[in-house]
């Protein structure tokens, strides 16, 4: 398991049940990371929207809002925001519109290997900096800057 020093980010968890967001809450807190825990969709959109998160998980069946509607929603606020969807109950056609909207994984729950949840967290965040670096250094391409990091003495 890596250690959060490494893949630390501020992770946002979404689920209808109270007892279970708390819980994945503590995990990731005791774990190092920096976690906010909201129990309804609309609550959802307005921390995503203001809290720059790198990443988000979020359970399949959330009141108010379908989760792949927010998961939608997300990705055009943050393409690069890493969503990690949670359900009770998978089915393929959820599984596949979680894939069609661009979700990085999802897990089944109780999320009570915390080994595997914290595995998948972490290489989440790394997916997160990847993609903000190729961004930031396609912006410098374009710009007709060549970062620091690539350019090599002869």
């Amino acid at each position: 398991m890596t250690g959060p020093g490494e893949d630390s980010g501020r992770i946002l968890v979404i689920d209808e049940r109270k007892a279970t967001g708390d819980s994945l809450g503590l995990i990731l807190r005791n774990s190092g990371y920096n976690v906010s825990v909201v129990y309804s969709m609309d609550k959802a959109l307005t921390e995503t929207q203001t809290g720059g998160f790198d990443l988000v998980i979020a359970d399949v069946k959330v009141p108010t809002l379908d989760s792949l509607e927010i998961l939608r929603q997300i990705k055009q606020h943050d393409a690069d925001i890493v969503i990690i969807m949670t359900t009770d109950y998978p089915t393929l056609e959820t599984v596949i519109k979680a894939i069609r909207y661009n979700a990085y994984d999802y897990l089944i729950k109780p999320l009570d290997k915390t080994d595997e949840v914290l595995a998948v967290v972490g290489q989440g965040l790394r997916k997160r900096r990847s993609l903000l670096a190729n961004r930031q250094a396609d912006r410098s391409l374009s710009s007709g800057k060549v970062p620091s990091a690539q350019i090599h003495p002869t």
